[in-house]
């Protein structure tokens, strides 16, 4: 993102050098002798005149010179330097290789390697001219500076527009390379500068050298990282070449009609205007509160839209139906907060995406479409305080060609562990009523299921299209496929699969009693009661109700041990205490069995983590079944000083879990798992976990999860993330790396790198590379990837430019965007 307005936040500086009186327009000035366009500062007055260092120089004017001076009677003076310096008792100073003094026009011109300070602001150029008895500066031919910005103006005024002071500048121009000849130049015929608000351009060209590569006819930059004009140039295998363009301003607010300007602006608008050779122009906009907290997830209301030139061209290279060449996504998030008067926070939160196709994300928004692909959409109004949760909200299906569930209501009051009535016993719970249902998606169920339902197993047709399917519409058509055509049960499993509809009621109370004995034993007995009633089922499946208890005990008793002043500054320890924990959870529940062809939209989703033993914290309500577990484990913590505090130098979790009836399967004992943090230093960490089976061939697998960021020298930085998975009933095997280096291989240059290799099927999927110039206020960088999705390959090349010295004035062009 190019952000122009930043550039011109100096001109504010030079206040101290406005002017008191405005040169007059019949005085004569010499043209500048620099090739570059003549720019003047804001006339500068000065103070009360002292008289100079020889009788015959005028009494207002303040000049001293170690040098030879010709003087002419009545005509002026020719001084030379090498000391020779103009002052004046407003802190001015001018600094010249020579000065010709004009008693006529009563002005002194200074030439040669001209310096005008005043506070922290300098001006630099070959000649100035002030004129003493006005007590004003003409600084045609010097450029402005305070780092790291210059300016340069042919003319420069101060108006006043409603009390408030405007600048403005004709013929300007900025640059933040501080050299005799800047590589580049901003330039504009007008330049308008409103303090803390806004710079606005006419006519403005971008000069590479002495090269114009930009020009917009008009352009009104605020003074905002968020604001103002940004672009991305780059190019991607399925893109083609682009340039993505957003233009950001502030609306809404209160309009002054004395000022003409607008306050308190609180609606963020980005408008955006996208160039992709092999998809065509795409425009949009986003609107954003920026009243609210958290805008990255509640991001108002957007809208994208594109006409695509080709939408078959796909990351994966897998061949599509049929996609409209219409484009788009409106999405609409949105918090809107009540304030009523009880003690509580009311809010309605809406979540709203509508795409014109299953393929939208994963085309133009890769990295969303990797964390979320089937995005939701709900409005929901909360009520929440410290002790509960309560909420009215409904699920809809907008997007029919993904797999989705609705709730069309459902209200839920969940209650957070505390008291019950003053007593030792604290309680826990939750209740919810709603009107639930799930679709398979339209392509889906056209393509492949309604076909599928009507073979079975032994058709040689039907593997084809069960090798289209997973998880969950597998697992019921595999159901469906194993019984004979007629069977009844068919019919219930279908209605499951296509279009499930029932109404839920689910309650689940708990009351525990934490005990502390001898000061150190801890146990918590636990114990629940849960009712699920089903009812209004679409299909042949009559209504039904279960129960749920549940009984748990958690005990732990904790060791601490103080290690003495164990001190080593290159590990970041100062004393060292370690704390030991060893715990323990039993957790038995017993409901009535669960069959697939019972009424389940909140199941389980395929992971490689255990499962939570407390029913409060399970979410998959309609696949809950019995169970009869005992978690055993330790924590181990070993704690230092930093910053005269408590720090937690490394974390050790480790535990097992004992299966008396295992939900999921016919384990006697899990994997043994393993979580490790480690943050021995400021610029080295170490996440990893582990689980692997060590009785009774565990869970059946074997994972290791682990990220190593480390920077050994200050020119070196890298970090490694190692995955392995092997043995996974659901997931695909993995052994995959992913490392990323930066080297600074000097002052001016840096090598960055990101690979992503996956050994199992020996591919490099991600190879990234990028180099990085420093120009002095600027770095410059160039990007390269390759991506390797197996059945297609992807390239992409993007440019990058950074002004480092100034923090909002940035072109962050992010090398992989998916």
């Amino acid at each position: 993102m190019l952000k122009l307005g930043a550039w011109v936040i100096s001109p504010f500086l030079l206040l101290p050098l406005a002017a008191q009186d405005v040169l007059p327009e019949n005085v004569p000035v010499t043209p500048p002798v620099d090739a570059i366009t003549p720019v003047p500062s804001p006339e500068l007055p000065f103070g009360t005149p002292t008289i100079g260092t020889d009788s015959v120089m005028p009494k207002e004017l303040n000049i001293t010179w170690s040098g030879p001076a010709e003087f002419t009677q009545n005509e002026g003076a020719q001084l030379n330097g090498p000391d020779l310096k103009l002052a004046g008792d407003n802190g001015l100073e001018v600094f010249a290789d020579r000065a010709r003094v004009d008693f006529k026009t009563e002005s002194v011109t200074l030439e040669g390697n001209v310096s005008v300070y005043q506070g922290n602001s300098l001006q630099r150029g070959d000649r100035a001219v002030y004129y003493y008895k006005k007590k004003i500066l003409d600084a045609s031919g010097l450029r402005a500076s305070l780092d790291p910005i210059l300016l340069e103006s042919g003319k420069f005024t101060v108006e006043d527009r409603g009390g408030k002071k405007v600048y403005v500048g004709e013929d300007a121009g900025i640059t933040t390379d501080d050299a005799e000849h800047p590589n580049f130049w901003v330039r504009s015929k007008k330049t308008t500068i409103f303090p803390n608000d806004k710079i606005v351009f006419n006519d403005l060209k971008l000069y590479v050298g002495d090269t114009p590569v930009f020009w917009l006819p008009y352009l009104s930059q605020p003074l905002d990282a968020e604001l103002g004009y940004h672009f991305i140039p780059g190019s991607r295998s399925t893109w083609g070449v682009f340039l993505q363009n957003t233009y950001g301003i502030m609306l809404g607010g209160d309009h002054d009609e004395t000022t003409g300007a607008t306050e308190n602006q609180w609606l963020l608008s980005r408008w955006h205007f996208d160039l992709m050779s092999r998809r065509g122009v795409g425009t949009g906009v986003d609107l954003v509160d920026t009243r609210i907290e958290n805008k990255e997830e509640i991001s108002g209301l957007s809208f994208y839209y594109l006409n695509d030139l080709d939408p078959q061209i796909n990351r994966t290279g897998i061949p599509r139906g049929v996609v409209n060449e219409d484009r788009y996504k409106l999405e609409f998030k949105h918090r809107l907060e009540f304030d009523l008067p009880d003690d509580a926070s009311w809010r309605l939160d809406t979540n709203f995406s509508k795409l014109s196709d299953e393929h939208f994300l994963e085309d133009f928004e890769p990295r969303e479409y990797r964390t979320n692909p089937a995005p939701d959409n709900t409005l929901g109004i909360y009520r929440t305080d410290e002790d509960s949760l309560l909420s009215l909200y409904g699920r809809f299906r907008t997007n029919d060609f993904y797999r989705a569930d609705t709730r069309l209501p459902e209200v839920a009051y969940d209650r957070a562990r505390a008291p019950l009535f003053d007593l030792p016993i604290l309680h826990e719970g939750s209740t919810s009523f709603g009107v639930i249902g799930e679709k398979a998606a339209d392509p889906t169920r056209n393509a492949i299921l309604n076909p599928l339902l009507n073979l079975t197993a032994g058709d040689p047709a039907t593997k084809p299209l069960l090798r289209q399917l997973s998880g969950f519409d597998r697992q019921l058509a595999e159901r469906i496929l194993a019984l004979p055509v007629g069977d009844p049960r068919r019919e219930a499993i279908r209605t499951q699969l296509l279009d499930a509809s029932y109404t839920r009621f689910n309650t689940y109370q708990e009351l525990s009693m934490p005990v502390t004995l001898g000061g150190f034993f801890n146990i918590t007995p636990e114990a629940g009661l849960g009712y699920t009633r089903y009812g209004a089922v679409d299909g042949p499946v009559d209504s039904s109700d279960k129960t749920l208890l549940h009984f748990g005990t958690e005990t732990s008793v904790k060791f601490s041990k103080d290690l003495g002043d164990f001190r080593n500054p290159q590990w970041g320890l100062d004393g060292l205490q370690h704390i030991f924990q060893p715990y323990s959870l039993w957790s038995v529940v017993s409901t009535d069995d669960f069959d697939l062809e019972d009424p389940q939209v909140d199941r389980l989703t395929p992971t490689t983590r255990p499962r939570p033993l407390d029913p409060t914290r399970f979410t998959a309500v309609d696949q809950l079944q019995s169970w009869n577990v005992v978690r055993f484990g330790s924590r181990n913590r070993l704690l230092t000083q930093r910053d005269q505090q408590s720090f937690e130098w490394l974390f050790l979790n480790t535990y097992i879990d004992a299966f008396i009836n295992d939900p999921e399967g016919k384990r006697n004992y899990s994997n043994l798992y393993n979580d490790v943090r480690w943050e021995p230093l400021p610029w080295m960490g170490v996440d990893f976990e582990t689980q692997f089976p060590v009785v009774s061939g565990g869970s059946g697998f074997n994972e290791f999860s682990s990220r190593l960021r480390f920077m050994p020298t200050e020119g070196f930085e890298f970090s490694l993330g190692y995955r392995y998975l092997n043995g996974h009933p659901v997931m695909v095997d993995s052994d995959r790396f992913d490392v990323q280096t930066y080297t600074r291989l000097n002052e001016n240059w840096g090598i960055g790198t990101r690979h992503i290799l996956e050994l199992d099927d020996s591919t490099l999927e991600l190879q990234q590379y990028t180099i990085h110039r420093d120009l002095g206020n600027w770095v410059a960088g160039m990007g390269v990837t390759h991506r390797d999705n197996r059945l297609e390959e992807e390239y992409g090349v993007i440019f990058s430019l950074t002004l480092k010295d100034f923090p909002d004035v940035s072109l962050p062009l992010e090398l992989d965007t998916d």
